[in-house]
């Protein structure tokens, strides 16, 4: 397949402060980056460059490091989020999400804008049991948390022995810990330039999240979470979540 006939997903790191950064994947039997786009995406003008420069990819998948909506406190007894829950009870600690009326951080506030924005111009949020767009849905929009999807593909080099298992995640701040997220990424089949860009955390995120986009389109990627509130997705099969990130014992 040409590079222009591969179908194409985007992937997000969402920040305030500092620019969102979004990566393009061409994806065959690898996943090449081919474009990066930067923007502040917690002002008005930069939510839209950075919206405009998405579309014009043409992605089938995009994938979003930033919660798409408010925590409606459906769990009884929790005050996390469904898909949050599912996380943390399986060793994956994530921010917590405020509740409508509660105070916003500038980072959701732009994250909730991209999946706004997104959703106006078409894209969907598929459900757990959705056919990816190249089925003739709609292009679709996923909520990803990078740290997860990375625990994720740690695991399955771990089960694939490409990783000793008592490999641990370390800080993305960390030297160590890019450059095992990079080696994931390698791993996963995603390709890049690395001399001709430097790679930060997030833009390492990013790429995460795009990696998320690929398994979604290729019917390897799992939900957790309650539809009514926003399903986050993984970059590995039910079957693998069940069977290999079980929920922790006493948790």
């Amino acid at each position: 397949m040409s590079a222009a006939a591969q179908p194409v997903v985007v992937g997000i790191d969402v920040a305030a402060r500092r620019p969102s950064v979004a990566v393009s994947l061409a994806c065959g039997r690898t996943a090449v980056v081919n474009g990066w786009f930067e923007a502040d995406a917690s002002r008005k003008e930069g939510l839209g460059a950075l919206l405009d420069w998405v579309v014009s990819r043409a992605p089938s998948a995009v994938a979003v490091d930033a919660p798409q909506g408010f925590n409606r406190r459906l769990l009884p007894g929790s005050t996390l989020r469904a898909c949050d829950w599912e996380l943390r009870r399986r060793g994956l600690p994530l921010y917590q999400v405020p509740e409508r009326g509660a105070e916003i951080p500038a980072w959701i506030q732009a994250g909730f804008g991209i999946f706004r924005g997104l959703a106006r111009r078409d894209f969907e949020r598929p459900r757990d049991d959705g056919l990816p767009a190249g089925f003739g849905r709609a292009s679709a929009v996923l909520e990803v948390y990078p740290y997860a999807s990375f625990a994720a593909l740690l695991r399955e080099a771990q089960v694939a022995a490409a990783l000793s298992a008592d490999q641990r995640l370390l800080r993305k701040t960390t030297g160590e810990g890019a450059l095992l997220r990079l080696r994931l990424l390698r791993l996963a089949r995603l390709e890049w330039d690395w001399w001709q860009r430097y790679l930060d955390h997030d833009h390492i995120d990013a790429m995460a999240a795009a990696a998320t986009a690929w398994r979604y389109l290729a019917g390897a990627a799992t939900a957790v979470g309650d539809e009514r509130e926003g399903l986050l997705w993984l970059p590995v099969t039910a079957e693998f979540l069940r069977d290999r990130l079980p929920p922790r014992s006493g948790r």
